[in-house]
């Protein structure tokens, strides 16, 4: 249990500023969030008090609670947002493919044989096989910056070879 007597400073500054500090941040943060900041605001008070005595607390505390709004936001903005799938279904998508599989599968084979034997090979290593293009540079023995090379002359000749059938396949002009 928490005795507040080894640190009168943290009860006192939680009895003076919680919930002006509770009334900042719902204002801010979304409603999910709030205490999840507070409480770690409030722990960072006590874990500072173990080893320094803070001068103007509420000063303290308001610089603390804004950088911690602003590490979350920066946080949700870096992450990619949340795509609602579940009224896609997985069969139907499956099942409109199906006729151009076939098509699809021989044009794509037929365009990586068109490709130079060594862009084929790093290309297919990398993409296909999941190797990585410093393993395969390493295998092969010639320099990174050229397997990156071959990989992109690979990428560049596959996007020209399979314009058409990209284009019949989404259906774009």
């Amino acid at each position: 249990m928490y005795d507040a007597t080894a640190h009168p400073d943290w009860s006192q500054a939680y009895a003076s500023y919680a919930a002006e500090l509770y009334d900042f941040v719902r204002t801010r943060v979304p409603a999910p969030e709030v205490d999840d900041l507070l409480q770690d605001v409030w722990t960072s008070l006590s874990t500072t008090l173990e080893t320094q005595p803070i001068e103007q607390p509420r000063a303290w505390l308001y610089r603390v609670t804004r950088n911690r709004i602003t590490d979350l936001y920066r946080r949700a903005a870096a992450r990619p947002p949340i795509q609602d799938v579940t009224d896609y279904d997985l069969a139907d998508a499956a099942s409109s493919l199906e006729p151009y599989s076939d098509t699809l599968a021989e044009d794509i084979s037929a365009a990586l044989d068109l490709l130079p034997p060594n862009q084929r090979e790093v290309f297919v290593r990398n993409e296909l096989n999941g190797e990585t293009l410093r393993e395969i540079a390493a295998d092969l023995g010639i320099p990174l910056k050229t397997a990156i090379s071959r990989k992109g002359y690979a990428r560049a000749r596959l996007r020209d070879l399979l314009r058409e059938t990209y284009a019949d396949y989404f259906g774009v002009e």
